[in-house]
């Protein structure tokens, strides 16, 4: 489970055809939670698209706290730093930083929010 505040999600592993499906927020790349490392560009990243009801995925304002359930417990997370790339759909390379990136549309653009463990 993702929150944000008061507002929660599910998370499920998956790839865009499960992100289409827009039932969950999808780990689309990345390690396992517990294995990320934004120091050796392990990142774990999740996506959900904006008219789903994951438009708070990103930007988040910096600070904002977020918390993912794991079956080992719950990881806490603090965004560092966000940012909106030009367009939709184009490639990742370069775009996921930390140890977890969430990432949804942002209009027309494609918004990510950078967090770190805590």
């Amino acid at each position: 489970m993702l929150r944000i505040g008061a507002w929660s999600r599910p998370v499920v592993h998956g790839d865009q055809s499960t992100i289409d499906q827009c039932r969950a927020a999808v780990l689309f790349s990345g390690p396992d939670p517990l294995q990320a490392d934004g120091y050796a560009m392990r990142t774990t990243v999740i996506v959900g698209h904006d008219y789903c009801g994951f438009e708070r995925l990103a930007p988040l304002p910096v600070g904002t706290r977020v918390t993912l359930d794991v079956p080992q417990g719950t990881i806490t997370y603090r965004v560092y730093a966000n940012y909106v790339e030009p367009g939709q759909g184009g490639p990742d390379n370069g775009l996921y930083w930390g140890d977890l990136t969430l990432q949804t549309c942002v209009g027309p653009d494609t918004g990510f929010s950078y967090l770190t463990m805590e």
